[in-house]
């Protein structure tokens, strides 16, 4: 019997449809001239989500904005604005 295990873990990255409120959020106040609502952790871990993954999925399609999006998720995981 093999016990060899190849199925990969589900990766950190999934993001989820409620994680993109954040991210409407703050689009829609930068749309309206409105200041951006306050990032709290939960929000900033939405984001974190919703950019790495667009990262992964979009870097056969467009390497350089996946680049951008998974710089950006860097930088708030860094802590940075």
């Amino acid at each position: 019997m093999d016990t060899d295990d190849t199925t990969a873990a589900a990766p950190q990255y999934r993001a989820n449809l409620s994680d993109l409120d954040t991210l409407a959020a703050r689009w829609a106040a930068r749309r309206d001239g409105r200041p951006m609502p306050p990032l709290d952790q939960t929000g900033r871990q939405a984001l974190i989500r919703t950019l790495t993954e667009a990262a992964a999925q979009g870097a056969a399609l467009d390497p350089e904005a996946a680049h951008l999006a998974q710089t950006r998720a860097d930088q708030l995981r860094a802590g940075l604005h």
